[in-house]
């Protein structure tokens, strides 16, 4: 798939999210919910590749990155992305990353931005985007924010 196509299925699956389960989103349930809805949108797309939710392997082993430390050192840390579309044992078609957070999250996005950059440069993935998704009782669509890494 091209980066178009990838972008028109990921904004179409969050269309599909908010349709069909606007009651949790409403409800402010947790991200691994919310993720594991959108990761069973998204299966619908990819015939190909599998949807995993918090998938923590690299081929066999754990999946680490190099990320800074709290004094800016780089460390290999294990991460465990919100949604992924791969092939599972290799690294030969990574193809989306997804970090998602919602609105009603004050945590900075930065955390996850970095940790989608390093993930897409260390372990190959084609694409990657961070997904800030409205969530709560006054939620307003249009603080639906992708940013593509």
């Amino acid at each position: 798939m091209n980066e178009q196509a990838i972008k028109e299925t990921l904004s179409a699956a969050v269309a599909t999210l908010q349709n069909e389960e606007a009651a949790i989103l409403a409800f402010d349930v947790g991200e691994r919910t919310i993720c594991a809805c959108l990761a069973g949108i998204l299966k619908r797309a990819f015939d190909r590749h599998s949807v995993h939710v918090e998938y923590n392997r690299h081929g066999v082993f754990p999946k680490e990155i190099e990320l800074p430390d709290g004094a800016g050192e780089l460390t290999d840390r294990r991460v465990f992305p919100d949604i992924i579309v791969h092939q599972p044992g290799h690294d030969d078609a990574n193809l989306l990353v997804v970090e998602v957070k919602k609105t009603t999250n004050p945590v900075s996005d930065d955390l996850d931005i970095a940790k989608l950059r390093q993930i897409k440069r260390q372990i190959g993935y084609e694409f990657a985007v961070f997904l800030r998704l409205p969530t709560g009782p006054d939620a307003d669509p249009a603080d639906l924010r992708f940013i593509w890494i």
